[in-house]
């Protein structure tokens, strides 16, 4: 199950749901034959511990087999963490995804990748201190009067320290792992291998469109410079906002691989799964309007997400994190997306296979048949498609992800006649990873009107569409200006 499981998010890699691979920090090959035999090592790995576990399952009665399907489930999930924390990078990116949005995974490998998200093997501090004193061409003890040694966090391609300026702000320091990029140049070139699998499943899928923006994003991920002047647009954007906040960007201290930013205090995502239905419904409408409010309204997207890029401060409001990989649309691309969907609401089926081909979601000449095509993308659009309260659940987003890779009944083979437009392969990642973010809160919310609210420029629907709606009014230049 849990290879399987793994095999799929390969696929789910390859179509833009997550990132290449990448490496991590502590003893990481960094050449593309050496990370390709460390992946190898890792499904060999696998293998020999379910082989293992079905020889003895044939000698022991029921309830010890489930004792050792329980035992080698957590020994294969801590196999792959260990890995995967190792690699870190996309590989590392993987396991976070799998976390959360792989709701099918056993409970027990899902708590255990769930550490991917924040507990990963840090770097060793002298090489901390090494990248910052290198990138910010001073002794750390000058730059700032306080750094702690023991990371917030250790991430995919950095880690987050907390420190303090000299001039006494509170800050927290991210720092790219060294040799990341090179190892990253290396999976890139394992990526034609994998195209070549990937066009033996899916014929109708051109994969160049897909390795091209893969590259662009992830290239773009690395550098924090791109990273520090994405959070302060998006912090332009929604200065004020009275639920949404984006940290302050410190310049000064920021650098190609250093990016230095305010400490916000807040609470992590585990915590406020505990927090009543109603209050998990508010963050989930946060989250929804977070999401398709700035991709309707700004023709952007913060494009990873995972709960560990997300805290929840004191005063209602979500604080977003982690801005590395931010996809821009096209103008023409952004209308004819906007008017695809406003012709599923509308049951217009013939409008919605022209703006499907226009979009290259099929070609003109494919043979599928229009209302074929129109269920199909019904069911990503479920949440928003009708005009009643939705409530998101695991079940909803485990078929959501098996209806791209084995989509059965009516749907079966469809993947061989459809293709994955480039300015989607993000598109995808933010689709489950946001919507399995939502499926955990339990989230409810009439999402039929807050999507008319942005297609139509319909009334506000929602207390929060109200104080949104509100600081818009009063928003509207400085945020136009930092879109710009």
């Amino acid at each position: 199950m849990l290879i399987g499981s793994l095999i799929a998010f390969v696929l789910l890699l390859l179509l833009g749901a997550v990132s290449v691979f990448a490496p991590g920090a502590r003893g990481m090959p960094t050449g593309r034959i050496w990370r390709v035999a460390r992946i190898g090592r890792l499904f060999a790995g696998l293998s020999a511990s379910w082989l293992g576990a079905r020889v003895r399952r044939r000698f022991a009665g029921k309830a010890a087999r489930v004792r050792i399907d329980e035992t080698a489930r957590r020994e294969s999930a801590a196999l792959v963490v260990r890995s995967m924390g190792q690699m870190k990078g996309a590989f590392m990116k993987l396991g976070q995804m799998a976390s959360f949005v792989a709701k099918d995974l056993p409970p027990e490998v899902r708590a255990t990748l769930a550490s991917l998200q924040s507990d990963a093997p840090p770097l060793d501090f002298p090489l901390v201190r090494d990248v910052v004193e290198r990138e910010l061409g001073r002794p750390l003890e000058r730059a700032f009067a306080r750094f702690d040694e023991r990371p917030l966090a250790a991430a995919s391609i950095g880690q987050v320290h907390r420190a303090l300026l000299p001039s006494g702000e509170e800050v927290v320091v991210k720092v790219q792992y060294p040799g990341v990029a090179e190892a990253i140049a290396a999976d890139l070139a394992n990526f034609t291998m994998l195209n070549r699998a990937v066009a033996l499943l899916y014929p109708g899928f051109d994969p160049k469109p897909v390795a091209d923006e893969l590259r662009e994003r992830l290239t773009e991920e690395l550098d924090y410079v791109a990273e520090a002047k994405h959070q302060q647009r998006f912090g332009n954007v929604y200065e004020g906002h009275p639920f949404i906040r984006v940290p302050r960007v410190y310049p000064s201290h920021s650098t190609a691989r250093v990016l230095t930013m305010e400490y916000v205090k807040g609470r992590c995502f585990a915590e406020v799964l505990e927090d009543p239905p109603e209050l998990r419904s508010r963050y989930g409408e946060i989250l929804y309007r977070w999401v398709f409010g700035t991709i309707h309204q700004h023709r952007m997207f913060n494009g990873d997400p995972h709960p560990g890029n997300y805290l929840f401060d004191d005063v209602g409001r979500i604080v977003f994190l982690d801005y590395g990989c931010v996809k821009r649309f096209p103008e023409g691309m952004h209308g004819n997306w906007q008017q695809l969907v406003i012709a599923h609401l509308g049951g217009d089926r013939e409008e919605f296979r022209r703006r499907a081909i226009a979009l290259s979601f099929i070609a003109p000449d494919c043979d599928l048949s229009t209302d074929l095509l129109y269920e199909y993308f019904g069911y990503y659009y479920e949440p928003f498609r009708h005009d009643r309260e939705f409530t998101f659940t695991h079940e909803y987003n485990v078929k959501s992800f098996r209806m791209v890779f084995s989509p059965d009944g009516p749907f079966a083979g469809m993947t061989k006649k459809m293709n994955m437009p480039k300015d989607f392969v993000l598109v995808n990642r933010i689709h489950w990873g946001v919507f399995a973010i939502l499926c955990d809160l339990g989230a409810t919310a009439n999402y039929h009107r807050i999507q008319c609210e942005y297609l139509f420029g319909a009334a506000p629907s929602s207390e929060l569409g109200r104080q949104d709606a509100a600081w818009r009014e009063a928003s509207v230049p400085r945020a136009l200006a930092g879109a710009g």
